[in-house]
């Protein structure tokens, strides 16, 4: 049970120095041919043709109706004039000339997924959005499919089946193209997959690796270049010891949210979510690797560091949430880093090479960690809100986060991220029953 919800929005003032060299000053040709705009995920534009003065005066130019009443989640894509729009299920994509009046239709693809998907979505049958890369656009099903689509006439490129519905898998996210590989990670914690990211050449769609966030290392692509920056994630074959038994095979950590790159260190960044099932009573352990930020090899999925943000997850907080890639001055130095502000409601600066935690301090009211120690990158727990077969009142936040999957945007201009967050608790009551 659910207290009322406010969606607010938060700005954090982060120092960036005023160089073109630093990642968050990517080049901007004034398209949007990715989810986050860019590789770094500011999601910002350098556009300024609209701004305080004038802002009053947009009108209506034009309206596109899907015809759809599920959750919309896909920011468009813009490139050379077109507009493209993904749908939630039955995930159709749409161009829209964008240099006609009205913006008519320049073609329709209609992928048919098998409608007994919507069965097998979590949360609603929604999809994220698409990926422009070398005149076509890349997308997922929420039947587990990816699909390239010629950009300039709407003809099926390649179509590639990731996962299995019947498993309680699904694809919600928005895929990401760099360097000719497209990343596509799965849904479906809530029903006992198995988390992974996968990797598909943009030409063929052929699968080149597949990287699970539960079980063995040479499953989790972890090898001898894997150095996480604490101790608590090193060992071997930690995504089965800290599970109970085999549970780790229905162990959850999907990959379902956004995914960042930095050229410059070749490693993408992106987060796994919940353990399998909610109930913490039956999954005893840390449950690596859910709610972890992974940094891996583009080419190969190798792991390079890992860091576990909510170990033995109580309260669905997962790890999905976007990773910000800027270059700060720090204390006088400067560092690459990742932002990331969780569910669990703390800001997390890390080193982006390394994974050491930088800072973690709260953006949003909570009361479920008391604090996270730097030295071992370690979260304390309020040991009042943890969960099990009883009755805990006034947990915040709630499940969806001190922020949701929706994503936060950095400025370089102002030097402040702006963060979409909840003001959200709940009560949860679990009980125990013997047959």
């Amino acid at each position: 049970m659910a207290t009322l919800c406010f969606a607010l929005t938060a700005t954090i003032f982060l120092a960036a120095l005023p160089i073109r060299g630093q990642i968050q000053n990517q080049a901007d040709d004034g398209q949007w041919p990715m989810p986050a705009k860019n590789f770094a995920s500011t999601r910002f534009s350098t556009l300024s043709e609209i701004d305080t003065s004038n802002v009053k005066n947009l009108k209506l130019a034009w309206t596109f109706s899907t015809g759809l009443t599920r959750g919309h989640e896909a920011a468009p894509l813009i490139v050379n004039n077109t507009l493209y729009i993904v749908t939630p299920w039955p995930n159709i994509l749409y161009a829209l000339d964008l240099t006609k009046a009205g913006a008519p239709r320049k073609w329709t693809y209609s992928p048919h997924p098998t409608a007994s998907a919507q069965g097998v979505a979590c949360c609603d049958v929604v999809n994220r959005g698409a990926a422009y890369y070398k005149g076509r656009v890349y997308f997922n099903t929420l039947d587990a499919r990816t699909i390239a689509v010629d950009a300039n006439t709407g003809k099926e490129v390649w179509k590639t089946a990731l996962g299995d519905i019947n498993l309680g898998e699904s694809i919600t996210m928005a895929p990401l193209v760099a360097k000719g590989k497209v990343l596509v990670g799965n849904s479906g914690g809530e029903f006992g997959v198995r988390g992974w990211l996968a990797a598909l050449d943009a030409d063929t769609g052929k699968l080149l690796w597949r990287a699970y966030a539960t079980g063995p290392d040479r499953d989790v692509l972890i090898g001898p270049n894997f150095k996480p920056f604490y101790e608590q994630d090193r060992g071997k074959d930690l995504g089965v010891k800290t599970w109970p038994g085999e549970q780790w095979k229905i162990g959850g950590g999907a990959g379902w949210s956004w995914i960042s790159y930095d050229p410059d260190l070749d490693l993408i960044y992106y987060g796994t979510s919940n353990p399998s099932p909610w109930n913490a009573e039956q999954r005893h352990g840390d449950n690596k690797w859910t709610c972890t930020l992974f940094a891996r090899r583009l080419d190969t999925g190798e792991a390079v560091w890992a860091y576990q943000i909510n170990p033995h997850d109580d309260h669905d907080y997962d790890g999905v949430n976007e990773n910000i890639l800027l270059d700060l001055k720090i204390n006088g130095q400067t560092r690459k880093v990742l932002a990331h502000p969780d569910r669990n409601a703390r800001m997390y600066l890390i080193d982006r090479a390394t994974g050491e935690v930088l800072s973690a301090e709260p953006f949003a009211h909570q009361n479920t960690s008391e604090s996270v120690d730097l030295k071992t990158g370690k979260i304390k727990y309020a040991a009042d809100k943890s969960t099990g077969f009883k009755t805990v009142r006034d947990i915040c936040p709630a499940a969806p986060g001190g922020k949701d999957w929706q994503p936060s945007a950095f400025s370089p201009r102002t030097g402040l991220l702006y963060i979409p967050h909840n003001n959200l608790c709940r009560r949860i009551t679990s009980l125990e029953r013997h047959l």
